[in-house]
């Protein structure tokens, strides 16, 4: 049966439309770029890669690289390339490791800023993520013949590839362990409008990335409509050696497979094949403490400590390994567990007290989406009363609305519009609440590529208006509805040219004029009374999470 499923999942694509040699490549320090043959592409809901800005009140060029006791220790420039490395752990901080400074500001270095492969902690709100930025490297550091396979130019322009997700390039035979972030790659920016190839850099392997400029996309004078494009990456055809893997086709062979365990009653087997599969993330770490300690093989050694409420999968095989260990005189029964969440590859995995890991409807250390979530009654004045408003998506947004594409204003169709909404990033068919209470004006109706929007006038007379949402519909959510704060109104989508990853996107208006939200006459193509609501979602956010 296992031999079925690795027939299933391999769909064979390569990956090059531009050139007769292949385009795509792995960065290697020593040998440059390495053609990707035999390499799979993977979607990825994370990438270590990570770009540093200050966030404070006032105006920096810098933000402080810290210790863990936060003494400053250096100043890191604005745009800098960072990636995420493990250590002990810090609130409201993350350890990160510097992985290319930009030159791209008009600062005096001295002894105290930052350099490459300095270490150190960054406040957590200053890291954003690496596809805001377009990354001009700068080729002076490179052996001609490792890089003239992309470009004969001294620089090039890479943009994170982040159609729908990220993407990672696995390599059977080659490094198998590594999975490399996929770049695309411009030979410049005024006259390329298809990139000249696309590159995986390993985490760990990042000369490319020694001289560099950084430059935001929303700050971008030149047209972007091409960072906007969305490839078909199974239609970049180059190897038939390449392979793509997507999550839909994945779930098309577990239907298959499951057909097949059905047929046969092979019960054992579809325990170990598809509960791994599928994901089924309904066991937590349930703890009434701070933490619980992860263990290595051996179960001697502590290598990092998971939060109550951090969802594992539980290694399944057909001989379950449990071991013991008696700490403090009581015998503790200890499993193999995976954090799918953690973007640490060596904190993904270890070894649990079995007790302590629970499904989430039966930890009483954490509640429930339900419980979280509660519609209420609550009576508002309008958008600035102080009980306005619940945030509406159930968890926190899984990338900051405050930059990149996703934030108010940011440019749209090479500059000829303007962003009129906060994209939050979160998981697809996730429930969408309502911010306050209120009544829906205009029922789901179509809205955007294979998406549907809800408007509803909010208590006091401000207008919200759901956007991207999927198709499927809330039982009671109608033209003419009332609904309460907090109350499921809809549920997240996904656009189908696959340009974004699934999020909903979120309008507000005053109220004080009428008519039709989408109108002409601006540069946001809406309502005049259109308002920005990135204030508002921070607060409500704080106030939430």
């Amino acid at each position: 049966m296992t031999k079925k499923f690795l027939a299933l999942i391999p769909l064979i694509i390569s990956l090059n439309s531009f050139s007769a040699e292949p385009s795509i490549y792995l960065w290697d320090n020593q040998e440059g770029l390495i053609s990707a043959t035999s390499c799979e592409v993977i979607p990825s809901a994370s990438t270590p890669f990570k770009v540093s800005r200050f966030t404070g009140w006032k105006k920096s060029q810098t933000e402080n690289l810290r210790n863990y006791a936060g003494i400053k220790q250096s100043h890191l420039i604005n745009g800098s390339i960072v990636k995420r490395i493990t250590g002990k752990q810090k609130s409201n901080y993350k350890k990160v490791e510097v992985v290319g400074v930009n030159s791209n500001l008009d600062v005096k270095m001295n002894r105290w800023f930052s350099q490459r492969l300095d270490q150190g902690y960054l406040y957590k709100n200053s890291i954003f993520p690496i596809e805001d930025y377009i990354i001009e490297v700068n080729h002076k550091d490179i052996v001609k013949e490792q890089i003239q396979k992309i470009t004969q130019k001294g620089s090039s322009f890479w943009l994170a590839e982040a159609q729908g997700s990220y993407y990672n390039l696995k390599c059977p035979g080659r490094n198998e362990d590594r999975e490399y972030t996929l770049f695309r790659v411009y030979e410049d920016l005024e006259e390329s409008t298809e990139p000249s190839a696309f590159v995986g850099v390993y985490w760990d392997e990042t000369k490319i990335f020694s001289n560099i400029k950084t430059t935001s996309i929303n700050d971008l004078k030149t047209n972007f409509d091409t960072f906007e494009k969305t490839y078909d990456l199974k239609g970049l055809l180059a190897d038939s050696e390449n392979t793509y893997i997507e999550n839909e086709e994945i779930l098309t062979a577990v239907q298959e497979i499951k057909q097949s365990f059905k047929k046969n009653s092979f019960k054992e087997v579809r325990t170990m094949e598809i509960k791994n599969v599928e994901g089924a993330f309904k066991d937590i770490v349930c703890v009434p403490n701070t933490g619980l300690n992860v263990r290595d093989e051996s179960l001697g050694k502590v290598i990092f400590k998971a939060k109550t409420g951090e969802v594992v999968k539980k290694f399944q095989s057909f001989d379950q390994s449990v071991k013991e260990l008696v700490i403090d005189g009581v015998i503790y029964k200890f499993i193999k567990v995976q954090f799918s969440d953690r973007e640490e590859s060596d904190q993904s995995t270890g070894w649990v007290a079995k007790k302590f890991i629970k499904q989430k409807s039966q930890c009483k250390y954490v509640k429930s989406n339900a419980q979280i979530n509660i519609p209420t009654d609550t009576e508002i004045t309008g958008i600035d009363d102080e009980k306005c408003c619940e945030f509406p998506t159930v968890k926190a947004p899984t990338s900051p609305y405050t930059s990149g594409m996703r934030k108010f204003n940011a440019r749209r169709g090479g500059g000829t519009r303007s962003h009129a909404a906060c994209d939050l990033y979160r998981y697809k068919d996730e429930p969408i609440l309502s911010i306050a209470p209120g009544v829906v004006v205009r029922d789901q109706y179509y809205f955007y590529q294979g998406t549907y929007a809800i408007e509803v006038v909010h208590s006091g007379g401000f207008v919200a208006r759901y956007g991207e949402l999927s198709g499927k519909k809330q039982r009671g959510i109608a033209k003419a509805a009332k609904v309460k704060m907090g109350q499921r109104i809809g549920y997240m989508g996904k656009v189908n040219s696959n340009c974004c990853r699934p999020m909903l996107h979120f309008e507000i208006y005053s109220g004080k004029k009428t008519g039709a939200l989408s109108q002409s006459g601006n540069k946001y193509r809406r309502r005049s009374d259109l308002l920005d609501p990135t204030h508002y979602l921070l607060k409500w956010e704080a106030g939430k999470f």
